[in-house]
């Protein structure tokens, strides 16, 4: 597999696999993604978008084709990331389920976060959505 950020002008790359597999996400212009390739033939197996919100970025559209999930792809998309997280004061709007995983990366539970980024996880649980609210902690 290989790694790559993409330039904001190869965003649109990413909006099939999306489509196809995370149709309720959508990735916008600024948002600097992160993809994992096939070596072999190319086809996006994993992405994830850091999306710039005022002075800071919400880490979101974490995605695994499902034909590679359970394999640890996540984890070595994250790794690959940790510099750029690194960076940046990031935070992300994890599924209660998957919060370990997170946490696994240098992400923490927290409460009180920017009024921006409190704005954005109140309308997802509004909706129902049981997300856990997660900052990246910098080493």
């Amino acid at each position: 597999m290989r790694f790559q950020w993409l330039e904001s002008q190869q965003n649109p790359l990413v909006k099939p696999f999306y489509k196809r597999y995370m149709a309720y996400s959508r990735p916008h212009k600024a948002d600097k993604v992160a993809i994992l390739r096939s070596c072999e033939d190319q086809t996006i197996i994993a992405c994830a978008r850091l999306r710039p919100i005022g002075k800071y970025c919400l880490l979101t559209g974490m995605l695994v084709h499902p034909d590679h999930r359970g394999k640890r792809i996540g984890h070595l998309l994250l790794q690959h990331m940790q510099s750029e997280l690194q960076k940046n004061q990031v935070f992300t709007f994890s599924l209660n389920a998957l919060a370990n995983f997170y946490t696994q990366h240098g992400f923490i539970e927290i409460t009180h976060v920017p009024n921006d980024i409190q704005q954005r996880f109140e309308s997802y649980t509004n909706q129902g959505k049981d997300l856990t609210l997660m900052m990246f902690k910098k080493p």
